[in-house]
């Protein structure tokens, strides 16, 4: 039975990929606008990463159009119904805008042959990849199978992938199957949010919100781990809060939306503190293969990775990193171990400095959201008129000089 609606499926996602082909070849006909389209699926609001571009393009030119379209895909058919005229919306967006930037992987995107003169840009969600993703992890558990993948050209079509470090680099050509001519090296625009001091009125907002952190007297532990398929983190969270000294430390938890977690919600903070705030307010931070420790090591503060399930990750998922070999200073599969180190407060710096510049490159403040709006710039001027004729200059300004 499995594998007849697999064969059906197939079948209806093929008529499906024929039908908006079609529909596209009449959109195209539409002519191009001076306009920027950023398309996401990871959340049905724009990112933090979103706003920063739109807010420095339109700092330079509040003529261009900026259209941000940010809807998540839910399994109800009713939802999946309203997700194909979103799809809609996404194709005439596409079909007129001049730069495309995308955070994630994007239907329209990667199914949809485009105007030679659009220029996708994929900034990814993440600061990096701990863990394997897309090609990299085709057929895994974790991972998408090889056969949808193919058919819905999954990470097609992008002219360039934003990786912030030439390290990183190498993972992203592998999972989104593209050249070295086709990375830029910049990190996200969010670190320039994130180097930057907590606001006031945020840290006077969440103190009010959560009194027991103001205590001074004790520090605060966040916990964040990574995205499982179909998990519920409450027996290692209660693993976590058990072993926890409550006499000298404080413990916040930063979940996934989609994790089902049961138990220890007294602990997760409310939405409306992002992640990077968080990461400012924390005093130590643990996770386990989140690219978020990349955005921690920024700050420098003492980083460290629980791997209670790392053999069993690496078969459903793969790693792109060793941590029990290249941070194995501040690695455990025991949480007990990692606790002892954060209540003796003895950290490697050093260590930790090297893994942000291998991973991060060296920060200028307040440069990142600038050098890539200059980069989406150059074809919103219509500087790039042929890209291949062009390429040299833009390797030499873009990819090639690494802030390291």
């Amino acid at each position: 039975m499995k594998k007849v609606y697999t064969f059906v499926m197939r079948i209806f996602l093929y008529i499906g990929k024929f039908l908006l082909q079609g529909l596209y070849f009449f959109l195209k006909l539409f002519p191009i606008q001076k306009k920027v389209v950023m398309l996401s699926r990871q959340s049905n609001k724009p990112s933090l990463d979103f706003e920063l571009i739109q807010k420095e393009i339109k700092k330079r030119d509040k003529d261009i159009k900026i259209e941000i379209l940010c809807k998540t895909l839910k399994k109800s058919f009713k939802e999946r119904i309203k997700y194909c005229f979103y799809i809609f919306k996404c194709m005439y967006h596409l079909a007129t805008s001049r730069v495309c930037i995308t955070d994630g992987y994007s239907i329209p995107i990667s199914l949809l042959k485009h105007k030679k003169k659009l220029e996708v840009i994929q900034i990814w969600h993440a600061s990096g990849a701990i863990k394997k993703f897309g090609y990299q992890s085709l057929g895994k558990k974790e991972g998408r199978g090889k056969k949808v993948a193919k058919i819905m050209n999954m990470h097609k079509h992008y002219s360039h992938v934003v990786a912030p470090s030439k390290k990183t680099a190498k993972f992203y050509m592998e999972a989104f199957g593209v050249k070295e001519k086709n990375i830029i090296i910049n990190r996200l625009p969010r670190v320039d949010y994130i180097m930057e001091p907590l606001k006031k009125e945020i840290l006077e907002k969440f103190y009010k919100d959560y009194p027991i952190y103001k205590d001074k007297s004790k520090k605060i532990i966040l916990y964040i781990p990574t995205y499982r398929k179909n998990f519920d983190s409450s027996a290692v969270v209660k693993r976590i809060v058990d072993n926890i000294d409550f006499n000298n430390f404080l413990f916040m938890l930063r979940l996934h939306p989609l994790d089902k977690n049961n138990g220890t919600k007294q602990y997760c903070i409310k939405k409306k503190y992002s992640t990077y705030d968080l990461l400012k307010i924390a005093d130590y931070i643990i996770t386990d293969y989140s690219a978020v420790a990349f955005e921690a090591s920024l700050l420098l503060k003492p980083l460290y990775f629980y791997v209670y399930d790392i053999e069993k990750y690496q078969q459903s998922r793969g790693l792109n990193i060793d941590l029990l070999k290249e941070m194995r200073f501040c690695t455990s599969k025991d949480i007990r171990i990692i606790l002892n180190q954060i209540k003796v407060n003895q950290y490697n710096f050093k260590k930790l400095e090297k893994w942000k510049k291998d991973y991060m490159g060296k920060y200028e403040y307040g440069k990142d959201t600038k050098k890539l709006v200059d980069f989406i710039f150059e074809y919103l001027d219509g500087k790039v008129k042929n890209e291949e004729k062009n390429i040299k200059h833009i390797k030499k300004e873009y990819m090639v000089k690494e802030n390291s």
